[in-house]
Order: structure tokens, then sequence, then C-alpha cells
């Protein structure tokens, strides 16, 4: 039954794979295109918890890339990628929590549109004026009301009781269901992050990517990939002189050092020698919002993503440019992002 659907997502995936894209850009692929299709499905039926971990399988591995047949290394799990921005994650739906927002639907249609065909048929020959909360699945009903007394009972447990349950629903309810509420209410939040406006907001998404990652300390950095295992010279490509880790390629190699006096001269900000600098100065910059001005956080995200472009360039390309360069490419990106 579900194998058009991933047949579907297999086929799409394969097609992307072809081409040269970054991260945000296969995220954003992810969000939109695969959303769509899982969510037409998900409309009308459960979908499978086998089938939901498929579709999560296809996903990972077309974000994270797949060498000699396995993923490559995950540094942030999928768990948090489908966080909301304002928790750390890029916002990825996550299927199960919003297929079960989706079948809530047919509670609230039960509940507030008595007077549809579906609702009145239900109500007459299943309910047979019996109370939906008291509704029991049964071998003799079919398969699609079971899953909507399946979805009745797991809102009740996650209110806590019908009244809370009733609430819940009453929350969601307008000339349409809301989703999106109903959505926020079943999934688990994570905790609030200080950073998620500096990194998502305005930024070009790739350097949100980057940013994000940097933020969890995730990135795939000397120091990280020998901890996993990696047997690697742990040496720094840009000054060529101390170990690689975040805090150093990022802010005190020197290489990077002189980068950030120039972007931090011409931004009219303090030079940072430190992320945990970086978070502290963006929340203090407009005191009771913690938003800095747009310019300034397409300044940062950017310099970070050339810092470790210039990186990655160095060990894989060959390429070297100098700091004089990339802070001309960073001045390039702000003043065309930010006018």
């Amino acid at each position: 039954m579900y194998q058009p659907l991933l047949e579907k997502i297999k086929n799409k995936i394969s097609h992307w794979t072809n081409n040269s894209l970054s991260y945000a850009g296969k995220a954003i692929l992810i969000n939109s295109v695969i959303f769509g299709m899982h969510n037409f499905w998900g409309a009308s039926v459960l979908l499978p918890k086998g089938v939901i971990k498929k579709i999560n399988k296809l996903c990972k591995d077309f974000l994270w890339g797949i060498e000699d047949g396995t993923r490559r290394h995950v540094f942030l799990s999928w768990k948090s990628l489908c966080n909301p921005k304002s928790e750390g994650g890029i916002g990825i739906k996550e299927i199960l929590s919003w297929n079960w927002a989706q079948m809530m639907k047919w509670v609230w249609k039960l509940l507030y549109r008595p007077h549809s065909i579906w609702s009145k048929w239900i109500h007459h020959y299943v309910l047979k004026g019996g109370d939906l909360w008291q509704a029991t699945t049964s071998i003799s009903h079919s398969w699609y009301w079971n899953n909507v007394v399946k979805m009745k009972d797991l809102l009740i447990s996650k209110a806590g009781s019908i009244s809370s349950a009733v609430d819940w629903i009453d929350a969601c309810s307008g000339s349409t269901f809301h989703i999106g509420q109903m959505h926020s209410m079943l999934r688990q939040p994570a905790n609030l992050v200080s950073w998620g406006a500096l990194v998502h907001h305005t930024c070009v998404p790739k350097h949100a990517f980057l940013g994000m990652m940097e933020m969890w300390n995730k990135l795939p950095t000397v120091d990280n990939l020998i901890q996993r295992g990696l047997y690697l010279v742990n040496r720094c490509v840009l000054c060529c002189c101390q170990n690689e880790s975040l805090g150093h390629l990022f802010f005190q190699c020197s290489f990077a050092a002189q980068i950030w006096s120039s972007i931090a001269s011409w931004l009219q900000v303090c030079s940072f020698t430190s992320l945990e600098l970086v978070i502290s100065w963006f929340m203090s910059c407009v005191p009771g919002k913690g938003m800095a001005s747009s310019r300034k956080r397409i300044g940062l995200l950017a310099t970070l993503y050339y810092i470790w472009k210039e990186r990655n360039g160095r060990i894989f390309k060959g390429l070297h440019h100098t700091a004089d360069f990339l802070c001309t490419q960073i001045k390039f990106v702000v003043c065309n992002r930010a006018a």
C-alpha cells in the first residue's frame, strides 16, 4: 500500500544526489518536497512506524551522504534537526508526531463538524449515540476507525485527561483545524537556545546551517573526528602551528584572527575571541530583545562560513586564499544580503 510513496521519495532523492547541494539546500528539499509527499498521505491515514522509519532513513542518508554503502559520520541527531529553530534545530517536520496531529483532525471533525456526512455516519452506525471519548477499538470495526480511536486515546494520554484533551482540541479549532498548533502540543519540546535568532534570522541558509552546527560543537573538526576513533594528524591547516579544535580554528588561529579583526572593524563590533563572546554580544546588542542588526548577524555568520570553507578548500582541494581575499568575499555577501 505504501510502496508508491517510498518509491516516489527514492526517485526524487536519487535525482537530487546527482547535483552538488549544500547541507542547507538538502534540508530545504527535505522540508518542502519530501514533506509534501508524506503530508499528502498522512492527512488520510496513520502511517505505520516501519514506513516512517524508512522515510527517515532515506532523508538522513540524503542529507549526510553515503560513502561505500554506509552513511557518513553524523554529528547532529535527526531528532535535534527536527526541533524548531528556536530550540536549536532547523525545523524539519518530524513525521510521526506530525502524522498524529494530522489524524487528530478526524477527532475534531466528529466534535465540531457533526453535520458532515462522515460525522453523521460515524455517530449513527459506529458510535450509535455513544460518547466518542469512551469509544474503544474492536476487530468488528474498520482499520481506519480503529486508528481514529487510537488517536483519541493518544490525545487523552498526552493531555492527561478527557477535559484537557477537549481543551487541546478547542485550542486548535477555528474555521479549520490547525494542525501546526496540535503538532506543537503533541511533540516533546526541547530547551530553547539563546542563539536561534542569531543563526537563522535573515542569514544565508548554508551559513545558518554551519552556524547551527558550530553552536552545538558538532562540526567535523579534527579533534571531533579523533574522538570518534579516526586516526588523524591533528594540525590546523590555516596556521600550521596548533591542534585543530572549534575554538582554535574559528577564533584563536592567527589566520582567523586576522579576518575577525578586519570584519569586526568594518561592522563596528568588537573582535571576537570565542563563540561564547559572540553569543554574549548578540544577546546584549538590543536590551530586552537580544537582536542585533541584520547586517551584523549576516557578517558574523558569513565570517564563520568562509573560515570553514577555506579550511576545507586547503584540505580537500589544495586551494589557498589570503585573509584579505576572504574579507572581500564576506563584505560582498553582507552588502548583497543586507541590501
